[in-house]
């Protein structure tokens, strides 16, 4: 957590303009904020008092979960509010942002306690596999493996999204059944390449990659929790979750989805 302190005895300065960069994710939980900077491939943590300061002075940032508590005063909550800011935008976290420029804001994301479908479980087509299934899970798999092994996070990310937005349509209930019928074949190529257990991250890209050969762009999802912290990714569209169960995501709270 950063450490905020406040001097009274300074005089007020006016506070400047923030927002969020475009390789920094945000999601507010119980106990503060977690922050995800693709490009260094690391996690932050800010507490409540933290959080509530930055709700107030950065443009999209994503406001509490619980009631604030007493306020100090303006001008306590001004000095500590600008030196936290200038403290952020030193570490990367934050930008200076012109009156002329939109900022960015963060997306609520989507309550991971809600109904979920879980395709391959709850939801199972079988499917005639094909060698050019399996040529194109091959394909994916070793994409996935080289990226996290040998790119920057942050690269892996954008070629995500870029290939998603250059080839992007609307999936709608029509494609339910073939999105199922990828997944069955997905599934039962995955144990001739990789064990699925600790291997999350892995599993979620290798799936990215494979639908979208075959024009699906679901979301691609990183979640996290702070009791105890741990990290998850996953795969889903809509209401169904592709390579999990609610069982194993409704913990977490989505930080990043592309």
């Amino acid at each position: 957590m950063l450490p905020v302190e406040v001097n009274r005895n300074e005089a007020p300065r006016a506070l400047m303009r923030f927002g969020i960069p475009s390789h920094i994710h945000v999601c507010v939980v119980g106990t503060g904020t977690v922050i995800l900077d693709v490009k260094r491939d690391k996690y932050l943590g800010l507490g409540r008092e933290a959080t509530e300061m930055l709700a107030d002075a950065v443009a999209g940032w994503p406001p509490p979960l619980w009631q604030r508590s007493a306020c100090p005063g303006a001008h306590a909550i001004l000095q500590a509010t600008n030196k936290l800011c200038e403290s952020l935008v030193a570490d990367g976290v934050l930008e200076r942002i012109c009156e002329s420029k939109q900022a960015r804001a963060v997306v609520a994301p989507k309550d991971m306690r809600g109904e979920w479908i879980s395709i391959g479980d709850e939801l199972e087509v079988r499917a005639r596999m094909t060698l050019r299934h399996v040529r194109h899970f091959f394909s994916a798999y070793v994409w996935a493996r080289y990226s996290l092994a040998r790119r920057p996070f942050s690269a892996v990310v954008e070629d995500v999204r870029a290939r998603k937005q250059s080839r992007v349509r609307d999936m709608d209930r029509c494609d339910l059944r073939r999105v199922a019928t990828m997944v069955d074949i997905f599934r039962r190529l995955r144990p001739f390449a990789f064990a699925a257990e600790g291997r999350c991250l892995l599993h979620a890209l290798t799936l990215v990659r494979f639908l979208s050969k075959y024009q699906f762009h679901p979301e691609w999802v990183i979640g996290v929790t702070t009791q105890p912290w741990g990290a998850h990714s996953w795969v889903q569209w809509d209401h169904f979750l592709l390579d999990s169960n609610p069982e194993k995501v409704c913990g977490y709270t989505p930080i990043m989805m592309v």
